[in-house]
């Protein structure tokens, strides 16, 4: 049984691999699955959000309910297992609709993940969190920039079908190791949501969401953009992998920088960083465009373990769980939202890049929350 901070955070580094490798892997799989059913950027988008609404959905309540009866190891467990059901559904797929529906499954496992994680590694190090959150972040961004390149050497390889299913092997693995050596939580009779919702955490669920809207719309359609311009499949998934790559410093030097410095100021420096990067892209073309994208995933994936810092201190002991479920909530809501919303602009206006340059409207947009953010003693 795992009991020691080293070994909790150790463990959780390596599932968060797992969990954000299934999170990230869908876009790769977008250009092999538009030509088995001759979809167009709507569509795509419209699957896209249906394999991330019960992240955003569900998150809050699955955190309070972990917050108030102490079963993470429980809701964890069974979340990979949902996940990987939900890969093994999507690779029988007969048709467009059959697998937009099943993804629903990947987007409810994966609500299961960070406000439990994130509570277990606060607990742990409650004293260095953003620290330790940034080491745990960078399990996640390997786990980001394994997913294009494993799915798309997989996908040429073989085919989409059993590149779903070698997806689907590690996840429920990772919920068996869980239930066996993870401790299991205590009731928290205290976990009341009574005042939980308060502006403190509406602002950072906000600011995050807004902001990971930016960088979750070019995750998901980059890979199918680059393949529309000429580019092979497989390339177009390390070029995705390399800007994935980035989140691997990013997170830990962003949670370093907040336990130093504090969240507001970070977060309006990277705010302001995503609007230039974005505005960039849509002004060039080439390797310039393809810069500003790394940009744009160094602001963003930079962003993710101060976030769940804040969520997590806003929070408190009793109610880690559901703040974070906030804030990832609404991050995962939005970004839901957007991508069929950038998919149907880019077939109106038949530029997938102008679709993504609109984007800068959610970063502008987010400035304003990142600048009432309460202001913390480092």
């Amino acid at each position: 049984m795992l009991t020691t901070p080293r070994a909790i955070l150790g463990t959780f580094v390596a599932v968060h691999v797992i969990n954000d490798f299934y999170a990230t892997v869908l876009p790769a799989f977008l250009p092999a699955l538009a030509r088995e059913w001759d979809l167009d950027y709507t569509e795509l988008g419209l699957l896209s959000f249906a394999f991330t609404l019960f992240t955003g959905v569900l998150q809050p309540l699955i955190g309070h309910v972990a917050d108030k009866q102490g079963k993470r190891k429980l809701i964890l467990s069974f979340g990979f297992f949902i996940g990987g059901s939900g890969f093994l559904l999507m690779a029988v797929a007969p048709s467009f609709w059959f697998i937009t529906v099943v993804s629903l499954l990947c987007g409810l496992g994966a609500a299961a993940y960070h406000p439990q994680a994130t509570a277990f590694v606060v607990s742990a190090y409650p004293n260095d969190r953003g620290r330790m959150l940034g080491i745990h972040g960078w399990g996640g961004s390997v786990g980001h920039f394994l997913a294009p390149a494993i799915a798309t050497v997989a996908i040429a390889a073989l085919d989409w079908r059993w590149a779903m299913v070698i997806v689907a092997v590690p996840i429920i693995g990772a919920g068996t190791g869980l239930w066996a050596y993870l401790p299991e939580s205590s009731p928290n009779p205290e976990a009341a949501l009574k005042g939980a919702l308060g502006r403190p955490i509406v602002v950072a669920a906000l600011a995050f969401g807004l902001l990971n809207t930016v960088l979750y719309s070019f995750v998901t359609f980059v890979v199918k953009m680059l393949v529309d311009e000429g580019w092979a499949e497989v390339t177009a998934g390390a070029t995705l992998t390399t800007m994935l790559f980035i989140g691997v410093v990013a997170q830990p030097v962003g949670g370093r920088i907040y336990d130093r410095f504090g969240g507001r100021n970070l977060f309006v420096c990277s705010n302001l960083g995503t609007i230039l990067s974005v505005l960039l892209f849509s002004q060039t073309s080439g390797i310039v465009s393809l810069v500003a994208v790394g940009a744009i995933a160094t602001f963003g994936f930079g962003l993710f373990p101060v976030s769940l810092a804040i969520a997590s201190k806003i929070g408190g002991d009793s109610r880690t769980g559901f703040t974070v479920g906030i804030v990832f909530g609404v991050s995962g809501l939005l970004g839901a939202a957007a991508r069929p919303a950038v998919g149907a602009l880019a077939e109106a206006v038949g530029d997938i890049r102008l679709a993504l340059g609109w984007t800068v409207v959610f970063a502008i947009a987010a400035l304003p929350f990142a600048m009432q953010l309460e202001k913390e003693d480092a």
